[in-house]
């Protein structure tokens, strides 16, 4: 994991975040450094590894206590982001709408439940966000989030739905926040919603999003599920980005879309794949198929967050109770992602490595440029090798604290 004195100059940005004090940013930095290089993700674990001397009362009391807005403090994290060239965004980029469920233990966490989660294919107990992430070809990171939560029995009528928090974020992200990308991309779960894709349009801009296999749709004035009219068709083979596509396309009526572009497309070069065959709906009507697969592809990018936030950045660690306090974590959580990918300007791994690629990916390349650097320094200056290695092991064994 980075170091965390390695981590410490990426902070910085932090003083200038109107929306903490100057003890409240002493306190988001000790707990950005943690949730980026501790081992254990948790308050505890945290001021144990960053703060050896401290315990962890004034962090909890930071999350819990403090009076400072989430909401401001993302606000100033994206405003950020815009003063580099490298995580600006612009109106090529692509805003991502997914939730993703991690799993949890404990009965009193801010909105437990029992939740469907698509990775494990089966209801797991955890807790459930929606997010929205923004992507072009040369970074990505988190805009916003809102936590589902599941109402008990008899507050059912008042529950918001995971596409009710999707609107909500649309409407941050367009009203408030400004972020200029023209595209959303879905999941065949929020394409599903017709609602949430007028919501989109209604300010003008373009979404893509794949059908489930059982989307009606009107081909040659009949009605017929959309995989059922992919056993009509002739597809052409098409070669986009050194993949082989089997690719049909037509603008036609779908349910509860109306008269939107159809992209049937099988790929033949992954057979393995378990779904080969992808029904892209989409209401850039004139906008090349090639085009179309290619702006789809980008969706993954936000997989791979979810994927280095739960395994290295804490995003399913979190173990207050209070529901302020989980919301506050999850937001460090973004803050903390954001500030890996901004990075030294001077880093010789930010320049190599793509900031589109995995966090862990970087991780792992910095530390094997660290490594190779400092044996070839041992070569050039003729020291002694197994001196070294055992000043290493003694640097493992006696200041763990400092990983």
């Amino acid at each position: 994991m980075l170091p965390i004195t390695d981590f410490l100059s990426c902070t910085d940005p932090l003083d200038e975040f109107d929306s903490l004090s100057y003890h409240q940013t002493h306190h988001a930095k000790t707990y950005v450094t943690g949730l980026a290089a501790a081992r254990s993700k948790t308050v505890t674990g945290i001021a144990r590894e960053v703060l050896p001397a401290q315990g962890d009362r004034a962090l909890n009391k930071f999350l819990t206590e403090y009076d400072w807005d989430g909401d401001q403090l993302n606000h100033e994290r994206l405003e950020e982001l815009q003063k580099h060239g490298e995580t600006r965004w612009s109106q090529d980029g692509y805003i991502v709408i997914d939730d993703s469920v991690f799993q949890r233990t404990g009965k009193e966490l801010p909105g437990a439940g029992e939740f469907y989660d698509h990775t494990e294919g089966e209801p797991v107990w955890g807790q459930d966000l929606v997010y929205a992430f923004y992507t072009d070809d040369k970074t990505s990171y988190p805009l916003a989030f809102r936590q589902y939560e599941k109402a008990d029995d008899e507050d059912q009528d008042d529950e918001e739905t995971k596409y009710d928090l999707a609107r909500e974020i649309v409407t941050e992200l367009e009203e408030e926040v400004g972020v200029p990308a023209d595209t959303y991309l879905f999941d065949s779960w929020f394409a599903h919603d017709s609602d949430l894709i007028k919501h989109v349009e209604s300010y003008g801009k373009d979404w893509i999003g794949p059908l489930r296999s059982n989307r009606q749709v009107t081909f040659d004035n009949e009605e017929m599920r959309v995989d059922a009219l992919e056993e009509r068709i002739d597809k052409v083979e098409r070669e986009i980005d050194e993949e082989t596509y089997k690719i049909w396309t037509r603008t036609l009526p779908i349910s509860k879309l109306g008269e939107v572009r159809l992209v049937i497309a099988e790929k033949v070069t992954d057979k393995d794949e378990d779904n080969p065959v992808k029904y892209l709906a989409t209401n850039k009507i004139d906008a090349p198929s090639g085009h179309l697969i290619r702006s789809y592809s980008y969706r993954w990018r936000i997989e791979t967050f979810f994927e280095d936030s739960k395994q290295d950045l804490g995003l399913g660690g979190c173990e207050v109770r209070d529901s302020d306090g989980a919301s506050r974590h999850w937001h460090l959580q973004m803050l903390t992602y954001s500030l890996l990918r901004l990075g030294p300007e001077s880093s010789v791994s930010e320049r190599l490595v793509s900031k589109a690629s995995s966090l862990r990916a970087q991780l792992e390349h910095g530390l094997k440029e660290a490594i190779y650097n400092m044996f070839s320094w041992v070569r050039d200056q003729d020291h002694d090798l197994d001196g070294l290695m055992e000043e290493i092991d003694h640097l493992f064994l006696h200041s763990e604290g400092s990983l």
